[in-house]
């Protein structure tokens, strides 16, 4: 059988055989010294976190290294949608706090949003950064698009409101609301 199910089924398979993988003192994409969230020193203790983070730390680059060669603008606002994208869905998994339980369905949601297929339906962005960040993107969404609301569904993926937001605002200008600073603040 082959499609969007055996694709889920195989990438549960492969994140719980890398989950049980031994992990030398718990070893994440991330240093586990200095100043750590809760979350993130849960996961520097947990040798099955530590291996969904690298998981994950792998879908992110191979899905940031595999994005198409467009021209300018197109191409800046996917790149910049999945990095605001990754730095808000780490920002809902570190209010997670100590459930493990809650870190791992994070993990597994994002990994397989980044894996997903062409033709496997859009991870949506409540799943990925929360209903509360989804909701403000969606609103934002709507604000700078009155005339056409399509992407503006917290059923779409982040990258796709995020993307659209960006270039929604960079049409509008100097009329742009303020939110939209946000979009082009590349720190």
């Amino acid at each position: 059988m082959t499609g969007p199910k055996s694709g889920t089924a195989a990438l549960v398979a492969l994140l719980a055989w890398y989950a049980a993988l031994p992990a030398a003192a718990a070893t994440p994409s991330f240093s586990c010294s200095g100043a750590l969230s809760t979350t993130e020193a849960v996961i520097c203790g947990d040798d099955g976190l530590a291996a969904l983070d690298r998981a994950l730390a792998t879908a992110y680059k191979n899905k940031f290294d595999g994005l198409p060669v467009e021209s300018g603008n197109a191409l800046d606002e996917v790149v910049w949608s999945l990095v605001m994208t990754q730095k808000a869905w780490v920002a809902f998994r570190d209010s997670c706090g100590n459930d493990r339980a809650c870190i791992r369905r994070a993990y597994l949601a994002r990994t397989g949003a980044l894996t997903a297929g062409d033709n496997v339906k859009d991870t949506p962005c409540t799943d990925i950064v929360g209903a509360k960040q989804a909701a403000i993107y969606v609103q934002e969404c709507m604000a700078v698009a009155p005339e056409t609301h399509p992407p503006c569904n917290a059923q779409n993926s982040c990258e796709l409101i995020v993307s659209h937001n960006m270039y929604r605002c960079s049409e509008l200008g100097a009329d742009a609301p303020k939110f939209c600073a946000a979009y082009f603040n590349r720190k």
